[in-house]
């Protein structure tokens, strides 16, 4: 008698890729893929990787580009119960060799031109699957080609709720990256959590800009769950986006703030338009609130902001396209979604009322199970169902969450609290300031000083941004110096750099 259906990852994924059958799944310049396609690839190279011993539980790591073959290998590894690692092409060689070695990966599948893994054990990623683009295949590795020729004479493994789906490594920009370990019933919920809090419809055509390794997966698998179209393209160029767009009468699509003001300033007053666009995801940081005026003014009401961590996928909150129309909440990530519930909580534990701010907890049903081969950081971090965030934020009597700061990134000057948020805020009212980012630097007299880093929009001198800050903030906020760049540098996954920034502000 058969198994009952079981909600997995891989059970909803791969049912909907069968039932979509001759659509177009995924396009790539001017290639596509039919759910058909995708399916048979997918199945060959899950016999081949079958036939070479990746079995249920097995690590195989990702280290691809926005591509067909990272979707194809997603599946591939979903239809053998395996466990995905996703690794982020900008990450260092060194880095990479160690993730592989922590999660015991058995296999790895690469771009050619991709730094090759510092690896200390011969035992780890045996099996070398390479992607030809820029770089040679070396003699112990398998040709993508080879791979995907074999005979999918296999059966697939159906997929448990409690078997381990993904191993996701953070940014490593605190220490050692931690392995956040997914388990496949709680990213079935989360799958269907990224279609409904979303907006992800069955006409969507979906444009990817950003990392598959990161949120952008997610993104995609809700896209092909529903039956739409997934336009990939492996990095982000404003023109190349109004163009593609254009294209494929672009309906949706994810974004990180700095993308955006950068299409803002390629549309201009009187620019293109993208007429087709009907939801725009935002997220990874806060977006100014004059760009975000100018956005909606641009592009209409399209966009729903979101908060979430690796940890807590994509989802913990969300800013409506219907909140957008408030300007009030445009400081606000939004409320919690249907499937989460949050609470701002003190240092002694107690929960902060309306307006007080604290750390923000959340439980939710697609948390990660543990952060794997880490009971420390587990224990350190989860505590009875509840994930402690390391995000300062409060709450407002209609339950919007305003994030403030990263506990790590707080300043302590003079013995008073100030969050980087608020005076990067305060900053970018001026108009000379295009973007911003405040971090403290070690001071003899404040034991740390509020330093702004900043982009100028025209010329300005940093007196009169310090001025400026003096006459909005607080003085002990007022930033004591403003140093300008070209370009706020940015981590691999979009956010501001800030440990780099203090790094180099602290040796000059």
């Amino acid at each position: 008698m058969p198994e009952p259906f079981q909600l997995t990852l891989s059970n909803l994924l791969l049912q909907a890729v069968r039932r979509h059958d001759e659509r177009i799944a995924i396009r790539l310049g001017d290639a596509s893929l039919t759910y058909a396609e995708l399916d048979r690839r997918s199945e060959a190279l899950a016999a081949f990787l079958a036939s070479r011993g990746i079995a249920r539980g097995q690590r195989v790591g990702l280290h691809l580009r926005n591509s067909f073959e990272y979707l194809i290998a997603d599946l591939a590894i979903l239809k053998l119960a395996a466990v995905k690692v996703p690794l982020h092409e900008l990450i260092a060689a060194e880095e990479l060799g160690w993730c592989l070695e922590h999660c015991g990966a058995t296999a790895i599948i690469a771009h050619s031109s991709l730094p090759r893994p510092v690896l200390k054990s011969p035992d780890i990623a045996t099996l070398r699957i390479t992607v030809p683009d820029d770089g040679q295949i070396e003699p112990d590795e398998v040709p993508w080609a080879e791979a995907v020729a074999a005979e999918p004479n296999w059966q697939t493994c159906e997929a448990r709720t409690g078997d381990s789906a993904v191993i996701m490594y953070t940014g490593g920009t605190t220490g050692t990256p931690k392995g956040v370990h997914h388990a496949q019933g709680r990213l079935a919920i989360n799958l269907l959590a990224h279609v409904v809090c979303g907006d992800i419809r069955s006409d969507e055509v979906m444009l990817v800009t950003t990392p598959l390794p990161h949120s952008s997966g997610f993104h995609a698998q809700a896209c092909l769950l529903q039956g739409g179209q997934v336009v990939l393209t492996d990095r982000f160029d404003a023109n190349s986006f109004i163009d593609l767009a254009a294209r494929h009468r672009v309906t949706w699509t994810f974004a990180v703030p700095t993308m955006l003001y950068r299409l803002l300033d390629a549309v201009g007053p009187g620019g293109p338009r993208v007429s087709s666009l009907r939801t725009v995801l935002y997220g990874a940081a806060p977006m100014d609130r004059l760009r975000l005026r100018q956005a909606l003014e641009v592009f209409g009401p399209v966009f729903i902001q979101i908060y979430g961590q690796t940890e807590c996928p994509n989802l913990i909150t969300t800013l409506t396209k219907e909140d957008h129309l408030d300007e009030t909440l445009h400081g606000s990530c939004g409320r919690p979604v249907p499937f989460v519930d949050v609470r701002v909580v003190g240092h002694d534990g107690s929960p902060c009322g309306n307006g007080e701010i604290g750390e923000v907890h959340v439980s939710a049903p697609y948390l990660l199970t543990e952060y794997f081969r880490n009971d420390a950081a587990t224990h350190g971090s989860i505590s009875d169902g509840w994930l402690k965030t390391g995000d300062l934020g409060y709450q407002n009597p209609g339950s919007y969450l305003f994030l403030v700061d990263r506990a790590k990134d707080m300043i302590i000057s003079g013995g008073m609290n100030v969050y980087s948020v608020e005076v990067e805020s305060a900053l970018r009212a001026h108009a000379a300031v295009r973007d911003v980012a405040v971090v403290g630097v070690p001071d003899s007299d404040w034991g740390e000083a509020v330093v702004a880093v900043a982009v100028r929009a025209h010329d300005v001198e940093s007196g009169e941004l310090l001025q400026f800050a003096r006459g909005r903030l607080s003085a002990y906020k007022a930033p004591k110096r403003v140093v300008f760049v070209d370009q706020i540098p940015l981590t691999k996954y979009g956010k501001p750099d800030k440990k780099l920034l203090r790094s180099m502000l602290a040796s000059h």
